[in-house]
């Protein structure tokens, strides 16, 4: 089955969004040399981290994706920017009562929701260690995302970055 063209246009967005995020400083060595996104027909795995089950799967015609991560704080702020930003359904994702990541449907804007992917790597990296990403007292932040509850912060930090770049372009 030939691969969509609109989900190949998906995946160079993404890989242009992590490329930037790089020279950022944003992300993990680690997680950043695992990256990958896989395009089969109308599907699509990413490799979004260094962790082994670090990934989601998008289902383009579907308009549905399972992003795929162990940590509360993680899936929480990843289904904040995909209920905000991608105008999604979401919900976090839970297995034998422990949490495995998020589950979204009805995704309006998938562009937004790559791009959202795109910043799922080292989240959780970020949120553990601000200063280290974000500059001593969080001073690479705009000032309304230096706040203390974490995943708060890192959702407003997403959100800001991401209105930087689209105006840059």
């Amino acid at each position: 089955m030939p691969t969509n063209p609109e989900l190949i246009k998906l995946c160079k967005l993404w890989d242009e969004l992590t490329e930037k995020l790089k020279e950022m400083g944003l992300y993990d060595f680690m997680d950043y040399n695992a990256l990958f996104c896989k395009m089969e027909g109308d599907k699509a795995e990413l490799r979004v981290g260094g962790s082994p089950g670090h990934v989601a799967h998008v289902h383009y015609g579907e308009r549905r994706l399972e992003y795929y991560d162990n940590r509360m704080y993680v899936d929480e702020a990843v289904k904040g920017l995909m209920e905000g930003r991608a105008k999604a359904k979401c919900e976090i994702a839970m297995e034998m009562g422990r949490v495995i990541g998020v589950k979204c449907e009805d995704i309006k804007d998938l562009e937004e929701a790559f791009k959202v992917l795109a910043f799922a790597t080292s989240m959780h990296a970020r949120i553990e260690d601000p200063d280290y990403y974000y500059g001593p007292n969080l001073e690479k932040l705009d000032v309304e995302c230096r706040i203390k509850e974490p995943i708060e912060r890192e959702v407003c930090a997403v959100d800001k970055l991401l209105k930087k770049l689209e105006e840059a372009k």
